[in-house]
């Protein structure tokens, strides 16, 4: 059971305050667990499978990526921010060298992982995030049956190749070779290879969703889930599986897409004179909490929008502080409510969704951001909300913030969906350009999925509710 992290905001984040400091860190989250809310009112079953993955620890590699404009110094052809990377198979709480990078390392856009291997072997090139040009790309979870599967993945990614090469699209691999670009054998890379690759096309076919659209993020995202439906169908894998025992097989998949847009040339008069400034561009970003078996509930995600004036060494000496660990359980924190910290260690307990949590957003010192984890970094439970079953969030560079129901695009009623978000259009265009590989107009697999409620919003984080 992997842990991922992911901080986007305004401001700047020193990654020492964001990944070691916390008082549940990532660091920590190697062996320490704090999943507050994640049982409530779940089925005996489904508890003890979470509680099961919730022993595993994650050993086997980390990595971490942050945008900087350092590029743009040296090099005029460079625009906006790139992400840097380091990755490691050392244990991370005693990496002097990551301290060091951490100690000295500021971002505005910051994703870490640490990951518990399916299957060997462990070294560097496995470790996530996985870098595709100006995006990043992680994931908690895992495909099933990737074994089984993976010719026919490579597959794929090699017919899509051919599309973006042929019509000599602008491509986030390298020389337009996804394939090649797959270093390690994990099926985080292969799935994030297939989803760029859609994700290329998308974009070169539909410049009316805007460049680098969520709607565009969105879409690549159900067009690599369909892929591997379709690919798992043909194997009778994942949520294909027959037989007993099969109502819990199939993919898991929470997953951060993210990248950073920087430097927009914005054209300025004033008495007579015309300049240009360079101004932020914000921030595009896709996660989702997925699990596509009949039966079971996705691995923990939460979001804040809120902990990063808690995380901040800036705002130390104000009244603003986290809660600790120790704090909540046993409710002796001053200048905090008991009734408010008491127990909420206790996954069984009660928080609030994502949809509550934004519904009573306020800005805070931190200015607008998110932050996104596989666990709460900060210890207050006020400042977190959990994610529902097969929720998908979106935030594009407006500060749109959008939560969407990702099942509905694979049960009865898709091609609804897929007319209402315009998707139709953009897949008969690619279609007609690119017959001799087809997209299907909508899934054509109907996904049967756990009843659940996930309520669709879209907020502006510019404008909070008051």
């Amino acid at each position: 059971m992997c842990r991922w992290i992911v901080y986007v905001g305004e401001q700047p984040l020193m990654l020492e305050d964001l990944l070691i400091k916390p008082k549940h860190s990532i660091v920590k989250q190697v062996s320490e667990r704090f999943i507050p809310g994640l049982y409530f009112g779940l089925e005996e079953e489904d508890e003890e499978e979470l509680k099961k993955q919730a022993n595993w620890i994650n050993v086997h590699g980390f990595g971490v990526s942050w945008y900087t404009d350092t590029l743009t110094e040296f090099d005029p052809s460079i625009k906006g921010m790139l992400p840097a990377q380091f990755r490691t198979i050392a244990p991370i709480s005693t990496d002097l060298a990551f301290e060091q990078l951490c100690k000295h390392t500021a971002s505005k856009c910051t994703l870490a992982h640490i990951r518990d291997a399916s299957f060997p072997p462990v070294v560097e090139v496995n470790n996530h995030p996985f870098i595709f040009g100006k995006y990043s790309f992680m994931h908690n979870g895992s495909v099933d049956s990737f074994s089984k599967i993976r010719y026919d993945v490579i597959k794929r990614i090699f017919d899509l190749q051919t599309i973006v090469q042929t019509n000599q699209y602008k491509s986030s691999a390298q020389d337009s070779n996804y394939v090649f670009g797959i270093a390690g054998n994990t099926d985080t890379e292969h799935l994030a290879a297939l989803y760029f690759a859609h994700l290329d096309i998308i974009q070169a076919m539909e410049p009316s969703f805007g460049a680098d659209s969520t709607y565009a993020l969105l879409l690549a995202l159900i067009q690599t889930i369909t892929d591997i439906h379709e690919i798992q169908s043909q194997h009778q894998v994942g949520p294909f599986t027959p037989g007993p025992g099969a109502e819990r097989v199939g993919n898991t998949l929470n997953l951060c897409i993210s990248m950073y847009f920087c430097y927009l040339l914005i054209r300025t008069e004033h008495d007579n004179f015309c300049a240009y400034r360079i101004a932020d561009g914000g921030v595009k970003m896709l996660v989702s909490r997925w699990r596509d078996s009949k039966e079971g509930h996705p691995r923990s995600l939460y979001l804040s929008l809120t902990a990063g004036e808690k995380l901040n060494r800036k705002y130390t000496d104000s009244q603003v502080r986290d809660v600790s660990i120790e704090d909540v359980n046993n409710a002796e924190v001053k200048n905090v409510n008991d009734a408010e910290v008491k127990n909420v260690n206790d996954a069984e307990v009660e928080i609030d969704s994502v949809k509550e949590l934004v519904a009573r957003y306020k800005p805070t010192q931190q200015g607008c951001h998110i932050i996104v984890g596989s666990e709460p970094s900060t210890c207050d439970v006020q400042d977190w909300g959990l994610f529902d079953q097969n929720q998908c969030v979106t935030v594009d560079d407006d500060r749109n913030l959008r939560m969407i129901d990702l099942a509905k695009f694979f049960q009865p009623g898709r091609e609804h969906e897929f007319e209402a978000y315009h998707f139709t259009e953009v897949i008969d265009k690619i279609n007609n350009l690119n017959p001799s590989t087809p997209y299907s107009a909508a899934p054509a697999y109907v996904i049967d999925l756990p009843e659940s409620i996930v309520f669709e919003k879209a907020f502006n984080l510019n404008a909070p509710a008051k």
